[in-house]
């Protein structure tokens, strides 16, 4: 997690010395990039962070995605009418204070920049892709439609951030900024597809329901309509459907946590189905219980697991869902990016000489490709690669793309149904 001090303004990442920053190392010419994971308060912290990205099991226990929260980042180039400057030893000495918390850093002191604004969307994430060298000033703008009780604390960043190992500079910079929820339920959907690479493969989806955390509190009514692309994705159980008023539409999974607690599972006895006039899931009078027992501030979820049978033209697998809790109704999504690769084989020095007939297969990792290569070269049988699902234009072994023979524009193979990367 990244450091929220509780200052006037908090600071991000590691306090570095700035005779260890070493700015000399700095590349200006490497990309750089801050991304803004927006997440709810859990009820335990997670560790300070340094800038690296946290896998989404390991975010703290309660932590949800916050989508529709606009953030506004704005470089610092002067502070008390001295440059900031950190390509130069000189830089890093002005902006140190601020690093390590001795000085609170006020904006009306300082000169900043023209105002980046992104907004956080699929699982509370906002990229900021195009920011220069430099000290800058983080702020969220705007909650949206969101029930949020307190903005997140402005923080400052630099890009690149410096690590605790001396002279090395981290150019891709993931900050964690988190809100207490209002009094209304919150909900959210989001997507796992970290394991899936090609057609066929699996994508689990979750929508995530927090019961408002007042004293009291009682859920009366919950339900859950699930509104995929049924062309893209079919339930990776076969036995369940998407559309049907009966048990064979419920989630593959359903659990309640407590806050701060451990997850009490919803079984099929616990849910409900029901026409509204589209299939529901709503919970029975049991899961009610269950909920209720759970308490206010806990979370209910769903999870979905789907296999993905088709790409969309655009790319984007676009999964819906409308959630109510107690006349509270709201629309929730996440979308998985997937597409294609066309790969012209020809011969060396000339692209004009296209080849027919070369074979090609895909492989999840550079390793997996460098392995495969060698087993090429030696003339060994090539091992590890994807296996491509229906609808894909892969081989008979459902592993191999070879170049066309045929036509004017010959010597190309078209990879489709890739998760994009």
């Amino acid at each position: 997690m990244a450091v929220i001090a509780l200052s006037a303004t908090a600071l991000m990442g590691v306090a570095v010395s700035a005779a260890s920053a070493a700015p000399a190392n700095i590349d200006p010419d490497e990309a750089r990039s801050l991304t803004i994971h927006k997440l709810s308060m859990p009820e335990t912290p997670g560790a300070a962070g340094d800038g690296s990205e946290v896998p989404s099991g390991s975010l703290p226990a309660g932590s949800l995605p916050i989508n529709g929260v606009a953030f506004t980042v704005r470089e610092v180039t002067e502070i008390g009418g001295v440059a900031v400057d950190l390509e130069t030893d000189a830089g890093w000495a002005l902006i140190q204070p601020y690093l390590d918390g001795t000085t609170p850093f006020v904006p009306s002191g300082a000169t900043l920049g023209a105002g980046v604004v992104r907004t956080t969307a699929n699982g509370g994430i906002a990229v900021f892709d195009t920011l220069p060298v430099g000290l800058f000033y983080v702020t969220e703008t705007s909650a949206g439609s969101n029930s949020i009780a307190a903005p997140a604390q402005p923080f400052l960043v630099t890009l690149p951030m410096p690590t605790t190992e001396p002279g090395v500079f981290r150019y891709d910079v993931h900050a964690y900024p988190k809100n207490v929820l209002g009094d209304e339920p919150y909900m959210v959907k989001t997507v796992e597809d970290s394991t899936a690479y090609a057609v066929g493969d699996k994508v689990t989806w979750t929508i995530s329901t927090r019961v408002p955390d007042s004293s009291g509190y009682a859920v009366a009514t919950f339900g859950v309509y699930e509104m995929p692309n049924v062309e893209a994705l079919a339930r990776w159980d076969d036995t369940k459907v998407w559309s049907a008023n009966d048990g064979t539409q419920f989630p593959d999974r359903a659990t309640v946590t407590p806050k701060g607690g451990t997850p009490v599972v919803l079984y099929p006895e616990d849910l409900a189905s029901a026409s509204n006039p589209a299939p529901v899931t709503e919970l029975s009078d049991s899961g009610l219980a269950k909920v209720n027992a759970a308490g206010p501030g806990s979370i209910i979820e769903f999870v979905y697991e789907t296999r993905v049978q088709a790409i969309p033209a655009n790319g984007e697998i676009d999964n819906q869902a409308e959630v109510a809790m107690d006349g509270i109704n709201k629309f929730v999504g996440a979308e998985a990016l997937w597409g294609t690769a066309r790969v012209n084989k020809h011969a060396q020095g000339d692209e004009d000489a296209r080849l027919a007939g070369a074979e090609f297969q895909v492989f999840a990792t550079e390793a997996a490709a460098n392995a495969a290569a060698a087993q090429v070269a030696s003339g060994d049988p090539v091992t590890g690669g994807l296996e491509f699902g229906a609808g894909s234009t892969a081989g008979a072994d459902r592993k191999t793309f070879t170049t066309a023979d045929q036509g004017a524009d010959h010597g190309f193979v078209v990879i489709n149904g890739l998760k994009a990367s």
